[in-house]
């Protein structure tokens, strides 16, 4: 229900009127390949869905950083997550940078997101793509759901181009049917060096 009511609150700011489903879980994580990263950042934690599951393939040395800009969802994140390997930050994801920086952290294996891509702004989209270019390391990897029915929208092609033109490597993952709507992951990595 939480979910909903922020949903219906700021639609365009939280993307989705539920949180992401085990199998759509899953698939982003084995495709992402987090079971050996040391340090993370998640982008759009909303009720920590991706997070719980995130922190249960990690190592017990590994360090989550977790990005929401719902307050509710940083509330209720900070009350439900005791972890010690993640930090709930109240920021937006164009501030990347700044909050690693502020977490003496600096590029970092992965990359993993939900957040809504295709009903944002353009320019805060590409201002989030070049900040997550700018951390992930050169053996990292960006990962980010994707609602398979948006695939063909203005929003979600500028999204593909942008990915193109800012990671060496940009590929879709399989997508999840039982999933409603049914959700795929793009999984980018950066060209060594750049």
């Amino acid at each position: 229900m939480v979910f909903l009511v922020e949903f219906l609150r700021d639609p365009r700011r939280t993307g989705a009127v539920t949180p992401s489903s085990p199998w759509s879980i899953r698939s982003l994580l084995d495709e992402a390949e987090v079971a050996g990263a040391r340090s993370v950042v998640e982008l759009g934690a909303g009720t920590g869905a991706i997070t719980r599951a995130l922190l249960q393939r990690l190592p017990p040395d590994a360090r989550v950083l977790s990005l929401e800009v719902n307050s509710s969802f940083v509330a209720r994140l900070r009350r439900r997550l005791a972890d010690d390997r993640v930090s709930v930050v109240a920021a937006s994801a164009a501030d990347l940078r700044e909050v690693l920086a502020e977490h003496g952290m600096g590029r970092v294996d992965r990359v993993i997101s939900a957040v809504p891509w295709t009903t944002m702004p353009s320019g805060l989209r590409a201002d989030i793509v070049s900040a997550v270019a700018d951390v992930v390391a050169d053996d990292g990897r960006f990962s980010t759901l994707m609602c398979r029915h948006r695939a063909a929208t203005a929003g979600a092609r500028s999204f593909d181009r942008l990915l193109r033109s800012r990671f060496g490597t940009v590929w879709r993952g399989q997508t999840v049917w039982a999933e409603f709507p049914p959700m795929f992951a793009y999984h980018c990595e950066r060209p060594r060096g750049r």
